[in-house]
């Protein structure tokens, strides 16, 4: 080894060391860089610590590999390894959201669907109600103002459209997968917050319109976002990636009421 290679590998060799330490410490530093990137909620989650535990550890490799290699080669192997970092760091992030939701939707079929789907198999997969269905085809590719426009033009407006999907809650549950509980929903609407409590049990579910106090988990989110989470146009995994659906009680609970209820 020269000493221009050893100069070389020395900032990998100290990327290595520190990565390793914030690992040692539980702290990866993976996740103080993704901070601005994630809203509050979804970094206090246990799979943001775990996803960036095994995201630290894979570049924790990277840069000891770097810094043998550049050590035992030439300096111009630091620079070759160092070009597609910015690349890594992408998708690192990727890495990482792929990951959470594949966890959070493993969390959420749990071990009572035969398929392996919280949903069943496409021939089983339960529907939404008519009235969610025909829902959906309306506000399908509208947007945020769009789809609060369209519920202005609604009897009732969104009250009476967040009422309706409501009543249809029961008839999409699936008793294979319910779990007796209490969920909650807090929708922001324009007029105010409207708040449903669903009670599940032995199977079935009876919905009313009141403050979830009792609830095991509830879900807040816009009344757009709402609509679309109900009728199936949006995956709730990824409205809390995205901080547009706040979850407060059990964090870990919250995927199950998407098979529970599946669209």
């Amino acid at each position: 080894m020269s000493n221009s290679t050893l100069t070389a590998a020395l900032p990998w060799a100290t990327l290595a060391v520190l990565s390793s330490a914030s690992l040692s410490l539980q702290h990866p530093w993976t996740g103080l860089l993704a901070r601005g990137r994630y809203d509050p909620q979804v970094r206090a989650h246990p799979l943001f610590h775990e996803a960036n535990m095994i995201i630290t550890g894979a570049w924790t490799g990277y840069f000891v590999a770097a810094a043998a290699t550049t050590a035992l080669t030439t300096p111009w192997a630091a620079v070759a390894w160092a070009a597609p970092t910015p690349l890594l760091g992408w998708c690192s992030f990727r890495a990482g959201d792929r990951y959470a939701a594949r966890r959070l939707q493993a969390t959420g079929r749990g071990s009572g669907s035969p398929s392996g789907s919280g949903s069943g198999s496409e021939g089983e997969k339960m529907s939404v109600s008519d009235d969610q269905a025909r829902l959906r085809r309306e506000i399908k590719d509208l947007s945020d103002d769009e789809v609060l426009a369209f519920a202005d033009r609604q009897p009732g407006g969104m009250a009476a459209l967040v009422e309706l999907t409501m009543a249809g809650m029961p008839d999409v549950l699936d008793p294979a997968l319910a779990q007796d509980c209490v969920i909650g929903y807090e929708v922001d609407a324009p007029a105010g917050s409207l708040a449903y409590r669903i009670e599940v049990t032995a199977g079935r579910a009876a919905v009313a319109q009141r403050v979830p106090d009792d609830a095991r988990v509830v879900l807040q989110l816009s009344a757009a976002d709402y609509l679309r989470l109900i009728t199936g146009l949006a995956n709730g995994t990824d409205l809390f990636m995205t901080g547009r659906m706040r979850i407060r009680g059990d964090l870990m609970f919250a995927p199950r009421v998407g098979a529970m209820f599946p669209v």
